[in-house]
């Protein structure tokens, strides 16, 4: 029985949360054109190893959200920094399911704030204050031993 109960609450949740949910942009043209970009960033280095791919820094972006997918007001409370990569054996974006582990091969310098949205890497700001001081941002990329290598992204 209380396995039914949390089927239901999930499928209840599912249907009325989760259909409404809007997401971030995943390219530069994609948060122009819905009016969601805030600036472009340039990387101090174009390739990264991540665990044991190699890949291609494709773009990096500040952009808003919009409310959700019923409400298109542009949530002003709220951005995020997102990068595009692009695996280079495989040429897909996105991390390979081997590398996949962000918090073994990822660091973002920061509590809380990074993830994966789709396939970008992405971090997250609800100080809004920070949207205009935010010349630049380091991530850390870790290959299979834990060697990291820092990469800056500068306000371009």
């Amino acid at each position: 029985m209380k396995k039914l109960f949390l089927i239901l609450l999930c499928l209840v949740l599912f249907c009325c949360v989760g259909s409404d949910t809007e997401f971030l942009p995943q390219t530069v043209s994609e948060a122009k054109s819905r009016h969601l970009f805030i600036k472009e960033y340039l990387p101090t280095e174009n390739k990264v190893i991540i665990n044991q791919g190699e890949y291609e820094i494709v773009e990096a972006f500040t952009s808003f959200k919009f409310n959700s997918k019923n409400d298109q007001t542009i949530n002003k409370n709220f951005f995020a920094f997102s990068v595009r990569i692009k695996n280079l054996k495989t040429g897909k974006a996105g991390l390979s399911l081997e590398d996949s582990d962000h918090s073994q091969f990822l660091d973002f310098h920061c509590d809380f704030c990074g993830g994966i949205n789709n396939d970008n890497l992405v971090l997250y700001y609800n100080d809004i204050s920070k949207r205009e001081s935010l010349d630049s941002i380091k991530i850390g990329f870790k290959d299979k031993n834990g060697n990291e290598k820092i990469v800056y992204f500068v306000k371009e």
